[in-house]
C-alpha cells in the first residue's frame, strides 16, 4: 500500500482505542491507521437520531456521549462510551429497525465498511496461510473469481438466521435480562422446542424436568443459550438446489455435527474452555465450504468430478470461512478455527485453545471412519500433547472418547432435530 500525505494527517479516532474496536481490532495496526484517517466523526445533538437501514455501508462507534438503540420491537438499551458493548458496532450489517438516539451531545466514528472488508480480505491473501499452499489453475481461478465478487459485494456468504442474529445481539448487551431472550425464543417454536429437550437431557444434568422455555433458559445460561441457538440453527445453511451437490452438503453437516459433538464432550472433560463454545466451533469448523459449493452452484461452473471438487475446497476453505467469521462478528478464536483446523501440526503456544480441540476431534472422527490418508501419528500432534499432557499413548484419547460416547450420541441427535 502507498504511503500518500493523507498518512500523516492527525487520526479523528484515539489509536489506542482502535485496537478495541470489534471487528476493526482485528487488523494489522498499519491498516488500522489506514482505515483510521479515512473515518470521519459525526455529531449529534440531543435527540437525533441514526437509522440502521441508512447508514449500511459503514461500521459506526460511540466515541464520546451517550445513546439509546431502540429496535423494531421498541426495546430500548443505553449506550455510554466506557461501556465495552461501545467497541462493538452499533448497528449489525443485517439488522433491522434499529435506530440510536442521542442521549445528549455525543460523537460517532463512521469508517467504511467496504474499505475495511478489503484490507482484511487483503491481509488474508498476503497471510502466511496463501503462503504455505499451491494453487493450481482451476482453484487460483475460482478464487480469484470468488475474491471479486466479494470485494464487489456479491458474493452470497451464508448469513446467520433471523433468531441467531438477534439472540447474538441481544446476549452481548450487558443490559439484557432473562426475560428480553425468551421473548425472542418463543417465537420460533421449533427452538423452544430444541432448547427444551436440551435443557432435560443428561448433558444438562438437572435434577428436576424444566417445564417452560424460561426456566430452560435459566438452567443454561444465557451465554449457553446464545451458543446452543446459533449451533442449532447452523442447520438452515447447510442446503443447496445443485443435486450434484447435495450429497456433499449432506456429508458436510453430518461431519460437522460429529465434529461439533466430540468436542462438546472433549471440553466437558478438560478445564479452562467452555463446552457450548466448543460446539458451535465444531459446528463452523468447516462453514467456508457453504460458499464454494454455493459459488459452483450459481455459476454452473461445470467440475469434472468430486475428487477436483474435493482439492478446490482443501485449498480454499480457510481463507473463505475466515471471510465468513468475520462478517459475522464473532469471536476471533473461531476465525482461527475455521483457518487453522485441518493443520495437524497447528501450535499456537503452550495453552489449550479452540482450535486444539477441534483439529483433536477431527483426527478422531478420520479414525473411527478409518479415513487415514494424511494423518500423522496423533502423539505427534501438537493438540494431542497440550489436551494430554501426561499421555504419550494415543490410545488414550480413543478411550476417553468411548467413555463419551452415549453423550456425543445424544448432542448429534439433538443437533440434527
Amino acid at each position: 500500500m502507498s504511503t500518500t500525505d493523507t498518512d500523516f494527517q492527525p487520526l479523528p479516532v484515539d489509536e489506542e482505542l482502535l485496537k478495541h474496536l470489534v471487528p476493526i481490532r482485528d487488523l494489522q495496526p498499519e491498516d488500522r491507521l489506514h482505515l483510521a484517517r479515512k473515518t470521519k466523526i459525526i455529531e449529534l445533538p440531543p435527540g437525533d437520531f441514526l437509522q440502521d437501514a441508512d447508514e449500511h455501508r459503514w461500521l459506526l462507534y460511540l466515541v464520546e456521549g451517550a445513546l439509546e438503540l431502540i429496535d423494531r420491537d421498541r426495546h430500548t438499551v443505553k449506550l455510554r462510551t466506557d461501556e465495552s458493548r461501545a467497541h462493538h458496532a452499533l448497528f449489525a450489517e443485517r439488522s433491522h429497525g434499529v435506530k440510536a438516539v442521542a442521549m445528549q451531545r455525543s460523537k460517532i466514528a463512521r469508517f467504511d465498511r467496504q474499505l475495511f472488508s478489503t484490507l482484511m480480505e487483503q491481509e488474508i491473501i498476503s497471510g502466511e496461510q496463501l503462503e504455505t499452499i499451491e494453487v493450481g489453475e482451476v482453484e487460483g481461478n475460482i478464487f480469484n473469481a470468488i475474491m471479486h465478487a466479494f470485494n464487489q459485494g456479491q458474493l452470497k456468504l451464508p448469513s446467520l438466521p433471523e433468531i441467531a442474529l438477534k439472540i447474538k445481539t441481544a446476549a452481548s448487551n450487558p443490559n439484557a435480562s432473562i426475560q428480553d431472550v425468551v421473548r425472542i425464543v418463543e417465537a420460533d417454536p421449533a427452538m423452544v422446542a430444541r432448547l427444551m429437550q436440551v435443557a432435560n437431557s443428561p448433558i444438562s444434568r438437572g435434577i428436576e424436568p424444566v417445564k417452560t422455555i424460561r426456566d430452560a433458559i435459566v438452567r443454561l445460561g444465557l451465554a449457553t443459550t446464545r451458543n446452543l441457538v446459533v449451533s442449532l440453527s447452523m442447520k438452515l445453511l447447510f442446503k443447496t438446489r445443485s443435486p450434484m451437490l447435495r450429497s456433499r452438503m449432506h456429508d458436510l453437516y453430518d461431519h460437522s455435527v460429529e465434529v461439533a459433538a466430540i468436542s462438546y464432550a472433549i471440553g466437558k472433560r478438560c478445564s479452562g474452555l467452555e463446552a457450548d463454545e466448543l460446539l458451535l466451533a465444531g459446528l463452523v469448523h468447516d462453514i467456508g465450504v457453504i460458499p464454494i459449493l454455493t459459488y459452483i452452484d450459481d455459476t454452473g461452473l461445470e467440475i469434472e468430478n468430486r475428487a477436483e471438487i474435493e482439492h478446490i475446497i482443501d485449498k480454499l476453505r480457510g481463507v473463505v470461512g475466515s471471510m465468513v467469521i468475520r462478517n459475522w462478528d464473532f469471536a476471533p478464536q473461531l476465525a482461527t478455527v475455521v483457518e487453522c483446523g485441518h493443520d495437524w501440526s497447528h501450535d499456537a503456544g503452550s495453552e489449550l485453545c479452540m482450535c486444539d480441540v477441534v483439529i483433536i476431534a477431527q483426527i478422531y472422527y478420520l479414525l473411527k471412519n478409518h479415513q487415514l490418508d494424511g494423518l500423522p501419528p496423533i502423539d505427534k500432534v501438537p493438540a494431542f500433547r497440550k489436551l494430554f499432557k501426561d499421555k504419550s499413548d494415543p490410545q488414550f484419547v480413543v478411550k476417553v472418547l468411548e467413555e463419551a460416547h452415549e453423550e456425543i450420541s445424544e448432542v448429534m441427535k439433538i443437533l440434527r432435530m
